[in-house]
């Protein structure tokens, strides 16, 4: 009956700072390449960046959300789970 758990609205949050967060470490690579269109319409991307920084950008962007999306996910079912224990003890 408490209101101590994950509002919509903040959920709303965390998922803006997702995207925000995504868009910060992504634009470099966007303005950092160098577009070559050649024959026939056939268009390749070639990297002026140092390859580090897109490894590293691409482990963090697969693992801050994934953590995100895995302690959420252990909330929701912990909370199943002790609302299926309250409404089992009622039952009896």
């Amino acid at each position: 009956m408490g209101g101590s758990g994950l509002k919509a609205s903040v959920a709303a949050a965390i998922v803006a700072c997702i995207w925000i967060y995504n868009l910060a470490f992504n634009i470099p690579v966007f303005i950092w390449t160098d577009v070559r269109v050649h024959l026939f319409g056939r268009i390749s991307c070639y990297p002026l960046y140092d390859a580090i920084y897109v490894l590293i950008a691409r482990i963090i962007n697969l693992y801050v959300p994934l953590v995100i999306t895995w302690t959420s996910y252990i909330g929701i079912i912990y909370r199943l789970k002790s609302s299926a224990n309250k409404v089992l003890r009622f039952c009896y």
